[in-house]
């Protein structure tokens, strides 16, 4: 029962005790091969393994592109400040604590070496931000009003690797030059200081010994041990000692009268009401016509329980020396256990207005906030009235809250961004840098059918590259979703800054299509229009019809006529076959293929299959700008002993084959395209 009281009871460590438990019998430490030592404990088997971050592992935040989350921003304007010009500097900036994954593989190879492959790391510590300001800033010049204006922080340390702290400042043109001055002249550290303070919980072994309590000396000397009780508290105070024993005496009996264990441990909270009351700590609520009730605070009840202590009611014995924190673990062990087996708690009620208006002593008011502890019926202290017993301690583990503290300095942090411009630059506030200009891309009316077959999306990648400062860079995408909220127009909006030759931008459009691919693989770059930029598809569609004469294929013991094509898409030569089977009754087929912009035609033949001779393929044509075909039979066909016949015949057998040959080279300067 004391281990679990021990283990789980209210001594800070409800979160931990449950989820994770840190074993001090389990702490190793290792090097990583980059010369950075981690802390770790495992937990009681010694199977698990959880690490504590290192000060070196406190580093800037990144963007998904992997952009460092910093901002030092230094503005200016063309006017002075009383002319109301502004000068000055924005910094932004979000950290973490993490190991990298390499750290994190390498870390977790070392364990189970350390621990001859019985352990492995599972994460992190349970790090619980310390009470109060558990981030905080160091610096001079942003905690000086007069320098920093602005100065905002997240104020909680980040208890996770997944978890920021932040810092936002906005700095006067001083701050921002003695700031940048820490940064970027020649210095051993900077003005930021950070530092986090955390809290943890280790389970560490006690020392043996003994508990004993002794309720039939309660028993047999309750009464006197009330009254010693009150004489001690109110020593060197007669008027408020008498009026404790008035009230004693007044309530003594009803609490015997209830319980029937004589004074026992009941007189004693009687006698600790007494002497609240006595000194103006009235929370007590004295009797409510039925059987009475005692009702003090914590710093009462843990009283009365170090009074036991003294009078060896209740006594621990060690077999070795504790240290302090160990010891005050245990007797804040034992407390709890004793307020539970003999108080059931209450929560005070609101205190009025007018209670607050008149003269009320602090003491008065500092009880009535607190929770209380009362009881109504004897049923806990009869079932605790006659017990005399020693429990042996042993094999008792004693959760210990620790401090950890990570404190880091943003030179070295600085140092990685300072020639990132994403990071750190300048902007002059009276440039034209407030004026903007939209730039509008406009998806082909025919396009616009196409993203139901054939089209996934077009991304758009706009660049301006401004005469100084940053480069504009954006990008857009277009898809069916887009077209049917926005229509056929897609905007972005480009700001001039410290541009000056707005007149020119370029922009590459690339194209995903059915099937995952993006055309072209490596798009270039376009100089643009401020009119406006049509986008224009690589590909266009193409309707083909293929009509047959179903009676005339039948009299000639023709099943089926197939169109086989062959044209230029995305620059490649690819194939499509369109069939008319004569079973099926329909003379007319139509198939929309889709060819490049820069073809005008394609290539194609005609494939008879024959219910008796197999498949006849006659020679390749060409067509352009027509999307008719029909299926004439040469009459040379019906002799199968004609050349045409036997040559049809021929290529039919190696109709398999020649889908890997290539037909268009020789077509492609009537029908144009293809890969250049």
């Amino acid at each position: 029962m004391l281990y679990g009281l021990l283990l789980c009871s209210s001594l800070m460590f409800a979160r931990t005790a449950c989820a994770q438990v840190l074993s001090q019998d389990h702490k190793i430490e290792l090097s990583l091969n980059d010369g950075l030592n981690i802390v770790l404990f495992g937990d009681m088997e010694g199977k698990n393994y959880y690490y504590l971050p290192s000060a070196k592992n406190l580093r800037l935040g990144k963007k998904e592109d992997g952009t460092p989350e910093f901002l030092f921003l230094k503005f200016t304007t063309e006017e002075r400040e009383d002319q109301g010009g502004v000068q000055g500097a924005i910094l932004h900036c979000l950290f973490e604590w993490s190991l990298s994954p390499a750290q994190l593989a390498e870390l977790d190879e070392k364990v189970k070496e350390k621990t001859n492959g019985q352990g492995k790391l599972a994460g992190p510590v349970d790090l619980i931000p310390a009470e109060g300001e558990s981030f905080r800033v160091i610096s001079a010049t942003l905690l000086d009003k007069t320098l920093s204006p602005t100065f905002i922080t997240s104020g909680k340390a980040p208890a996770s690797p997944s978890g920021k702290a932040v810092v936002a400042s906005r700095l006067n043109q001083h701050g921002a030059q003695l700031l940048a001055a820490t940064f970027e002249k020649s210095r051993s550290i900077t003005d930021i200081s950070l530092q986090l303070n955390y809290q943890y919980t280790t389970l560490v072994k006690a020392a043996k010994g003994k508990l004993t309590y002794r309720w039939s000396q309660l028993q047999t000397q309750g009464e006197k041990m009330a009254y010693d009780y009150i004489r001690k508290e109110l020593d060197g105070q007669p008027e408020q000692f008498q009026r404790a024993m008035d009230e004693f005496n007044a309530n003594k009996g009803k609490q015997q009268n209830a319980c029937g264990i004589g004074s026992a441990m009941g007189g004693l909270f009687v006698a600790g009401q007494a002497v609240d009351r006595a000194i103006g700590n009235t929370s007590g609520s004295g009797s409510s016509g039925g059987t009475y009730e005692y009702h003090i605070g914590e710093s009462r009840v843990h009283s009365i329980y170090d009074f036991l202590t003294e009078n060896e009611v209740v006594k621990l014995e060690w077999e070795e020396q504790l240290s302090d924190e160990r010891l005050d673990i245990m007797r804040q062990a034992f407390f709890d256990y004793f307020l539970n087996a003999f108080t059931e708690q209450r929560f005070p009620e609101p205190i009025s207005n007018e209670r607050l208006a008149v003269d009320v002593p602090e003491n008065t008011l500092k009880n009535q906030a607190e929770s209380s502890y009362s009881f109504i019926g004897c049923s806990k202290l009869t079932s605790n009235k006659t017990i005399d017993r020693t429990i042996i301690l042993d094999n008792i583990y004693l959760p210990v809250k620790r401090e950890f503290q990570l404190v880091s300095n943003l030179a070295s942090t600085y140092d990685m961004v300072k020639s990132n411009p994403k990071c750190v630059s300048s902007i002059n506030l009276n440039d034209p840098f407030f004026k903007h200009r939209d730039i509008h891309f406009i998806v082909d009316v025919d396009a616009k059918e196409m993203y139901e077959q054939e089209i996934n999306y077009v991304t758009v990648n706009v660049r301006k590259k401004r005469s100084s400062g940053n480069d504009f860079q954006d990008a857009i995408t277009i898809n069916k979703q887009f077209l049917q909220s926005n229509g056929p127009m897609a905007s972005l909006t480009y700001a001039r800054g410290e541009d000056r030759n707005p007149d020119q931008y370029e922009y590459k459009a690339q194209w995903s299509t059915r099937g995952g691919k993006l055309y072209p693989d490596n798009p270039t770059w376009i100089k643009g229009d401020w009119e406006g930029v049509t986008l224009a598809p690589p590909v266009k569609a193409r309707r083909i019809e293929f009509e047959a004469d179903l009676n005339e294929l039948k009299e000639m013991g023709i099943t089926r006529a197939t169109l086989q094509m062959r044209y230029f898409k995305y620059g490649e030569e690819v194939e499509t076959n369109i069939p008319i089977t004569v079973s099926k009754g329909q003379p007319l087929i139509e198939q929309l293929i889709f060819t490049d912009q820069s073809t005008r035609g394609y290539a194609y033949r005609m494939v008879f299959t024959h219910k008796d001779k197999g498949k006849l393929a006659l020679p390749w044509d060409s067509k352009v700008n027509d999307d008719y075909v029909y299926a004439s039979v040469p009459s040379e066909l019906t002799n199968f002993e004609s050349l045409l016949f036997n040559e049809a015949k021929e290529a039919g057998k190696e109709i398999l084959d020649v889908t890997k040959e290539r037909i268009l080279d020789k077509y492609k300067e009537i029908i144009g395209g293809g890969s250049q």
